[in-house]
């Protein structure tokens, strides 16, 4: 079967109204210089691998949004062959906020069918989430058969007293859950947010205040995910930086945050600030995080942003209790300074990287690949493009 025809097949399953397939969660085990129109070329004296043709993926030929945001991804086996998920936020840029998420498919990850029903999962309108959607990071849950999204979503307040209840309109802003069975078709949870950011943490009495989310995972050891906080005393200093605190689910809805200490200290040179994206994945007994720290804040129309961004990788090995950066950060796949998300997905023997970046001035996706067993002296660009 060719590469097209196969992204034909599929993209007539998924819009037709149930599909002849079964997604069984199986990573494929894929060499993509097999499968790709362009060669990946190793990154000199590194274990990455750049897509020669990036960016893969831009959205300009959607209606519904122009700005490529926040990315998940998910790449199984299908039939054989190897079948690479994207759901994706879209806005313009006169829009605050990311009010749905669209979905796309790849044979090889780099050429992308958009679903001709973009956007898929939209902001209820009457919900805690109408303002944003966004973060949204699936992994598959084998036990039940389903893809398990979790989100970033809020409601802008209008910061009016209530003078008979003495309360602040400070709008909700938390994490949302949703699950699918197809990819395409989303339930969001009845207890969402499941994570109120806004009620939960006192910024009084609790011992973390919350940036935003990170990043889950689902591994053998079950649902893990990792958040952005401040610690309050630092908050009280004005020396506030973002670290990462784990959090273990006891299911996709339930969570519990150890905010005693955080895993990840913010510190270093380039995210001494702390984090604003992340993707664990792990190969062997090792957990490999990929990252982007940042350095600095600054005002964007009354907002503060996160500035000087970049690119970077640390490892576990004890289950993701303690991180140990990787020496050559930051990764040199980002010069831009304001990459915005990154995706990794362990796919036989390689880390799959999809990071959203700024490819000449737009907002774009770039493939990327990272193989920690190679050696940089010895590996060559005929590696993955054989």
């Amino acid at each position: 079967m060719t590469k097209m025809t196969f992204a034909v097949v599929l993209t007539s399953a998924l819009t037709a109204c149930s599909v002849d397939y079964e997604l069984s969660g199986d990573r494929p085990d894929v060499n993509p210089g097999d499968v790709t129109e362009c060669p990946f070329t190793q990154i000199e004296g590194t274990d990455l691998y750049a897509y020669d043709c990036n960016p893969v993926f831009t959205n300009t030929n959607e209606s519904w949004g122009s700005e490529v945001g926040s990315v998940g991804f998910y790449a199984t086996d299908v039939m054989g062959h190897p079948f690479y998920q994207m759901w994706y936020t879209s806005s313009s840029t006169d829009q605050f906020g990311s009010f749905g998420m669209g979905y796309a498919i790849s044979s090889d990850g780099t050429n992308w069918d958009t679903h001709p029903n973009n956007p898929l999962f939209e902001a209820d309108p009457n919900a805690w989430d109408k303002d944003s959607v966004a973060g949204q990071v699936i992994v598959w849950d084998p036990i039940e058969k389903e893809y398990v999204m979790a989100y970033q979503g809020f409601t802008l307040g209008t910061g009016e007293i209530d003078w008979d209840t003495f309360e602040t309109d400070d709008g909700t802003w938390g994490i949302g859950i949703a699950t699918s069975p197809d990819g395409v078709n989303w339930t969001k949870s009845n207890k969402n947010p499941v994570i109120n950011f806004t009620e939960d943490f006192d910024p009084f009495t609790s011992a973390i205040s919350p940036c935003w989310p990170l990043t889950i995972t689902l591994n053998r050891r079950g649902f893990r995910g990792y958040i952005a906080a401040t610690k309050t005393e630092e908050a009280f200093l004005g020396e506030a930086a973002c670290h990462i605190y784990a959090m273990n689910g006891v299911d996709a809805e339930t969570w519990i945050i150890d905010d005693s200490t955080p895993v990840f200290e913010a510190g270093s040179t380039y995210d001494k600030m702390g984090f604003t994206s992340a993707s664990v994945v792990e190969l062997g007994d090792t957990q490999y995080m990929f990252y982007t720290g940042f350095t600095g804040w600054t005002q964007y129309d009354g907002y503060q942003t996160a500035t000087n961004i970049t690119v970077n990788l640390a490892t576990s090995t004890d289950g993701g209790e303690t991180w140990t950066r990787d020496p050559n950060n930051p990764l040199p796949i980002s010069t831009s300074g304001v990459p915005s998300s990154v995706a990794a997905q362990v796919i036989g023997n390689r880390i799959h990287i999809w990071l959203t970046d700024q490819f000449d001035g737009q907002s774009a996706i770039g493939y990327f690949l990272y193989e920690p067993e190679v050696s940089d002296t010895e590996t060559t660009e005929e590696t993955v493009s054989e």
